[in-house]
């Protein structure tokens, strides 16, 4: 007897396309969104936002939230990643318990929390690497914008005013719109300061040239040769 013939390997029917990644939950809103658009919070290295300059992402957060960062590393205490998301989602993050004062790597964690709260809420699926980003480390926190810059741009909205979603809350100057915030340097002072004192250095006077020794040995006229040794 013949052998009966081998059924076909199952698989997706010819003419239907795989389902894209997205979010993992069911039903319309938000994950059904993201679900059409492909998944903006599971990007991957290789997408186009990662290929986002520094440059142009300080202009972007810039503009958007109304600061003046001139650093990617200004972002390492989580605020500028919470009013990004509270940019996206209005109202589902907890903005006054936001740090922006935060300075040292213990204040910065809260920040986090609230974050990731945000996170779970709006099914955001991204892990954050906080003992990473709260080091305030280049690579880490440029990539981390760069992932908010990508979401920002499936689900920001054009009509956020983020002065007021600050309630009110003090804040460092960088986060002040149109603020120029002075880097500290060794020594305490700025590099501004620093730059300042050095333009006013003293030129040499030509008085104190005039001792000087000429390249040919000869001692300038009017002044006194150099001593001998006995």
């Amino acid at each position: 007897r013949a052998a009966p013939p081998l059924a076909p390997a199952a698989g997706p029917a010819l003419g239907r396309r795989p389902p894209r990644r997205g979010y993992h939950h069911s039903g319309g809103g938000m994950a059904g969104r993201m679900g059409v658009r492909g998944g903006a919070s599971s990007v991957g290295m290789m997408e186009g936002a990662f290929f986002v300059s520094r440059t142009e992402l300080l202009n972007w957060v810039n503009g958007l939230l109304q600061t003046s960062l001139t650093k990617v590393e200004q972002c390492a205490s989580g605020a500028v990643y919470c009013q990004v998301i509270d940019s996206c989602h209005p109202g589902t993050i907890s903005m006054k318990k936001v740090n922006w004062m935060a300075k040292a790597d213990h204040e910065y964690v809260p920040n986090y929390k609230v974050l990731q709260a945000a996170f779970d809420k709006n099914g955001i699926e991204r892990h954050i690497d906080v003992d990473k980003l709260i080091r305030g480390k280049y690579q880490d926190n440029l990539e981390f914008l760069q992932f908010m810059k990508c979401y920002w741009e499936h689900e920001g909205s054009a009509d956020y005013d983020p002065m007021p979603a600050r309630e009110g809350k003090q804040i460092p100057v960088w986060a002040q719109p149109g603020a120029v915030a002075e880097q500290p340097i060794r020594g305490g002072a700025s590099s501004a300061a620093a730059a300042g004192k050095e333009n006013l250095r003293p030129r040499p006077s030509a008085e104190a040239d005039a001792g000087k020794r000429p390249a040919s040995g000869r001692v300038a006229p009017g002044a006194s040769p150099p001593a001998t040794r006995a």
